[in-house]
């Protein structure tokens, strides 16, 4: 369960395929005090799906179901990289400003 960094990206013929970025908040005791982290994670989304985060926007609150998948890629200056992803199999829309339930 997250936030969205900000809108999803799609691509792929007709648009088959989605990409947003999930920000993940995780509270924690260290030392006695209270903490706060925050993971970024990527999250794919493919055909009907991606289609039905069309009208998600930044700071929309989701539920991600899926599995966890590397991807090699390499960066403008040609080095290797590599990112795990969650390939999405449910989005749940918790909070989403278009549908009024923000």
């Amino acid at each position: 369960i997250g936030r969205l960094g900000k809108a999803p990206v799609f691509f792929g013929d007709d648009s088959k395929g989605a990409r947003f970025d999930l920000a993940v908040n995780t509270t924690f005791m260290k030392g006695g005090k209270r903490e706060e982290r925050t993971d970024w994670l990527q999250v794919v989304c493919w055909n009907g799906l991606a289609k039905s985060c069309e009208k998600l926007a930044k700071g929309d609150r989701v539920a991600v179901a899926g599995a966890l998948r590397t991807r090699d890629w390499e960066d403008d200056d040609g080095t290797s990289r590599r990112s795990i992803e969650v390939h999405a199999a449910s989005v749940e829309f918790l909070h989403v400003k278009a549908f009024g339930n923000s």
